[in-house]
């Protein structure tokens, strides 16, 4: 886990332009047509993962709080997490956020406990990005990009798009609301989906994860274009974009060494 720049959690369920943005899988039906979704992660399970993934792990990125939702959402339950994590790590832990920034409050004195931020600013006339300013006060790094509603709906096709290798799930490791571990954002559905927390070990997640992040990295003559879900995604992609720079570069090391296997 030492290659994996993000651990993601998504701690609640709702984005408050879910209703606008009707493209977005947040609320689609299919979303858990194939998946466990009877019991949400609890607050004891993530820290318990937190902790696990620094001290076994050797993971050393950051957690964050995002997936198909918006975290500010739930902001109270993100500040009491961090609290329980902090306390398990002595600290050890660093954070990332990524927010539409429509709910930030004019006190954002707490983002200060942030590693790095990401507001994606969607320019949507009803739900402007606020505070901006008093964010950027507290954390001067903040990234602020422009956002456009697109859609992840039809990434995975129904034909094979193509067998070069991907490295997208060097970015992050991601757990969703209840439980079921994704190889990435576009995997929404979890067609390739290793396992879930209730009811798999997290030694044996990330033991079978990294199995299909080595098969989808590798060269196609090594594979021929790994899980059967990602052989028909259209936005493949062997790029490790540099959140994390050291992270980052080591992953691209380890690209690398497969590439000459």
């Amino acid at each position: 886990m030492n290659r994996t720049q993000y651990a993601i959690f998504e701690i609640c369920m709702e984005c408050n332009l879910g209703d606008i943005h009707a493209k977005c899988p947040n609320s689609h039906s299919d979303r858990y047509a194939n998946l466990p979704h009877d019991k949400p992660v609890s607050d004891e399970q993530i820290v318990e993962t937190v902790t696990a993934l620094y001290r076994d792990h050797g993971f050393r990125g950051h957690v964050g709080w995002h997936y198909y939702n918006e975290p500010l959402v739930a902001a109270e339950r993100m500040w009491r997490l961090m609290d329980m994590i902090d306390a398990q790590t002595n600290s050890e832990a660093s954070y990332t956020l990524w927010t539409n920034g429509t709910l930030l409050p004019a006190d954002c004195s707490q983002f200060a406990r942030f590693a790095e931020i990401h507001v994606t600013n969607y320019r949507i006339k009803d739900h402007p990005v606020k505070n901006l300013r008093e964010l950027v006060k507290v954390v001067p790094g903040t990234i602020v990009q422009r956002g456009r509603l697109d859609s992840r709906l039809h990434a995975i096709g129904d034909k094979v798009a193509t067998t070069e290798p991907c490295s997208r799930m060097f970015t992050e490791f991601i757990i969703d609301y209840y439980g079921n571990v994704h190889l990435c954002c576009y995997d929404w559905k979890g067609q390739g989906s290793p396992g879930n927390i209730h009811t798999e070990s997290l030694g044996d997640l990330i033991a079978n994860w990294q199995w299909i992040r080595t098969l989808l990295a590798a060269p196609e003559s090594v594979t021929p274009g790994g899980q059967l879900s990602c052989r028909r995604c259209k936005v493949r992609s062997p790029y490790i974009p540099e959140f994390i720079p050291a992270i980052a570069q080591a992953a691209r090391r380890s690209v690398e060494e497969l590439c000459h296997e």
